[in-house]
């Protein structure tokens, strides 16, 4: 696999569309989800985070660029010193006042210096792209969230729904119970509509838990936990694009996190170098200037009090305990494990293409045939329901109805929030919408 990938790196030279990060929220036709997103984007923690990383790593570049240029230095420097002469013991002080001006400078006569200074800037286009990445996370993050309190907050009513029809039910056993009315089957109905009264209710409690939780999971993301006030979406939205035939491939070039891998496998390339031009003569030129007397301070001042000096050195490592060797090998296998760990992300993202795209076509069949048993199950428990009232099936055949089309009903949600689910990872998987491709800069 890793025999598989370019030998040429070009990470830095391709930028990511702004509108394809966020922009496919619009094809879910809700401005609520995408003002959800937005908000996200300008006060998620994390995010926040992330993108301190990025100016960091930006500083740090500046930093080994400025190893590249020459380096001035001043001060001034005063002492005052007292010895005992003669034998007398005549005390003799004397002032000394200097004023000195340094200068220093490497020069990068083989480029390590600049390797090293270019794989710091690779670093910022990795952090760069590992921000989009976080803030494509977070946007696919805050879509399904919502999508789950929806579907929550409609399992809910479904359960409520139910839960009432069951305690009619119920109460229609009891008050038959009640008026001597019941024959050898009554003590096992009320038992069975006892046992589904008490499951929809653990049932209800389950999904007010995980409707609870989820609400916290969306205020967490938008930065407002824990005003407790966020309701999300109002209904499930429908996505308002199909998937475009002949998706090219090229639009995985676009993914933050392939970007990101890239970018660190050419850093550790000039690591690499730099390390290894370490085994190469060095040559500094230094300078001072500066001005000393031992009379007055203003003297320093004075043009015919200055010196000055240059030269330069040249030195080549000889023996240094085998470090220099040690760092090469060092930086040579950590970049072996990052183009193994490129290899490894590009692949995992074609799977995560293919596996949203499959499972799309089959989340649409499941759709509709949910779709079919649900209608068919709530035609069977309004016959059912119709027949029991006239005395022609029992009330186990009336329970059993309920359960099958309640059962249809909370599968339904279930897949259609699976669907959308399934379709933002998509776009994760795909880095973005499917109209915007990479950038070359």
């Amino acid at each position: 696999m890793v025999g598989d990938l370019p030998s040429r790196w070009t990470a830095g030279s391709a930028t990511i569309p702004s509108d394809a990060v966020s922009g496919w929220v619009d094809d879910f036709g809700s401005k609520k989800l995408t003002a959800l997103v937005r908000e996200a984007a300008l006060n998620n923690f994390d995010l926040s985070a992330t993108l301190s990383r990025v100016l960091q790593a930006e500083e740090r570049a500046r930093i080994a660029g400025a190893d590249r240029l020459p380096s001035f230095t001043t001060g001034v420097r005063t002492t005052r010193s007292q010895n005992l002469r003669g034998a007398a013991f005549q005390t003799v002080r004397a002032n000394n006042f200097n004023f000195n001006f340094d200068f220093s400078w490497e020069v990068d006569l083989w480029g390590r210096v600049k390797n090293l200074r270019d794989a710091e800037l690779d670093q910022v286009t990795a952090e760069a792209n590992l921000y989009e990445a976080a803030r494509l996370s977070l946007a696919g993050n805050v879509a399904k969230t919502a999508f789950e309190i929806v579907e929550s907050r409609q399992q809910i009513a479904l359960i409520r729904s139910n839960l009432s029809s069951l305690r009619t039910n119920l109460d229609i056993l009891n008050s038959k119970l009640e008026a001597g009315d019941a024959d050898d089957r009554t003590a096992l109905e009320i038992s069975l509509s006892r046992a589904d009264v008490a499951r929809a209710e653990s049932n209800l409690l389950v999904e007010q838990r995980q409707y609870d939780a989820a609400k916290r999971v969306l205020e967490t993301l938008t930065g407002r936990y824990p005003s407790g006030k966020i309701e999300g979406l109002s209904s499930l939205p429908r996505v308002k694009r199909k998937i475009p035939g002949g998706l090219p491939s090229e639009l995985l070039q676009r993914r933050p996190d392939l970007l990101a891998a890239e970018a660190r496998v050419d850093a550790a390339l000039k690591e690499l170098a730099a390390s290894r031009k370490s085994l190469l003569p060095a040559i500094a030129i230094t300078g001072n200037a500066g001005t000393a007397t031992t009379d007055d301070f203003g003297d320093l001042f004075n043009i015919q009090n200055l010196v000055w000096s240059i030269g330069q050195n040249l030195t080549q490592p000889v023996y240094q305990g085998g470090r220099i060797k040690a760092n090469i090998r060092l930086n040579d296998e950590e970049k072996d494990a990052l183009v193994a760990s490129y290899a490894e992300t590009a692949l995992t993202a074609f799977r995560e293409v293919e596996t949203a795209l499959a499972a799309e076509k089959y989340l649409i069949g499941q759709v509709a045939a949910l779709e079919r048993a649900s209608t068919e199950a709530k035609r069977s428990e309004g016959l059912s329901r119709s027949q029991y009232e006239q005395g022609l099936v029992d009330i186990i055949t009336l329970l059993q109805s309920q359960r099958r089309s309640f059962d249809s009903q909370s599968a339904l949600l279930a897949a259609r929030l699976e669907f959308l689910r399934n379709r933002v990872d998509l776009y994760l998987a795909l880095g973005g919408d499917f109209d915007h491709a990479i950038v070359e800069k």
